[in-house]
């Protein structure tokens, strides 16, 4: 993957903040069977794992010398108003303790060495995420994203989704994302359309086998799956469909060839 544009540590914080509270503001006009974009979950399940997200994160920076996967932070709240209460509650504690640590408080990010700064930007991409789903399930458009914060959610999204050890027959060339108002690019290996384990991982610049460029909002709304105009094609439908399902994409069932026309 291209290498993240080092955007300051106070702006992630500023970014988790206002986006967290666009969330927050856009659950609540919700009701708990709300069904939210991209993947039609219920707004009370998709608040509910939000809400574990800010307290394993929480935790983490309260216990730095603990695993990320220790935590236990038992059942969540039963009524969707008492959880839309503690994501408020977990906001502000986050924000406090990512002000009172600073950028290099080390700590186990995924399994592997991280900081404190990895952990803002992972939270602030995440409540820009969940203040997308939540505006457009309430019939809002999403807040601008200045492109360079745009282009630095595509990468830090495509690293997360990353699985370079998986076991499956990776296409034989990748596939190139280019953000057209900021010019950074990436490009991306991506499963051979296998539906039942789809995976990506990071590749090497080459002849592309599919080429999507768009403005980096734009290029983020599509690659997290949410319906829309798609990004300016440069390749066939067959690669376009592979590298959707590669991406978790809801996509339709590939056409298959009627019985008599098969030899």
């Amino acid at each position: 993957m291209a290498t993240p544009p080092a955007l300051p540590f106070p702006q992630y914080l500023q970014l988790l903040d206002r986006h967290e509270r666009a969330a927050l503001d856009a659950l609540g006009t919700l009701r708990p069977d709300a069904t939210l974009p991209p993947d039609g979950a219920d707004a009370l399940g998709y608040a509910r794992d939000h809400l574990a997200t800010l307290e394993v994160w929480a935790w983490l920076l309260a216990n730095p010398g603990s695993g990320w996967d220790a935590f236990d932070g038992g059942p969540p709240p039963a009524r969707y108003e008492e959880v839309l209460a503690a994501i408020g509650r977990e906001r502000d504690r986050l924000t406090r303790q990512l002000v009172d640590v600073g950028p290099d408080l080390a700590l186990d990010y995924f399994g592997r060495p991280g900081t404190s700064y990895d952990v803002a930007r992972l939270l602030a991409h995440e409540a820009i995420s969940v203040a997308a789903a939540a505006g457009e399930a309430r019939g809002t458009p999403p807040s601008p994203l200045h492109p360079d914060v745009a282009s630095d959610c595509i990468d830090r999204a495509l690293a997360h989704w990353s699985r370079s050890d998986a076991e499956v027959d990776w296409h034989p060339a990748p596939a190139h994302l280019v953000a057209a108002d900021t010019g950074r690019s990436w490009w991306i290996r991506f499963s051979d359309g296998d539906e039942l384990d789809p995976a990506i991982a990071p590749g090497s610049a080459a002849s592309a086998a599919i080429v999507l460029t768009d403005d980096s909002a734009a290029l983020l709304r599509w690659l997290e799956g949410y319906a829309g105009p798609s990004p300016r094609v440069e390749g066939d439908d067959t690669t376009l469909r592979m590298l959707r399902v590669a991406l978790g994409h809801r996509v339709a069932p590939a056409p298959r060839r009627s019985w008599w026309r098969r030899g």
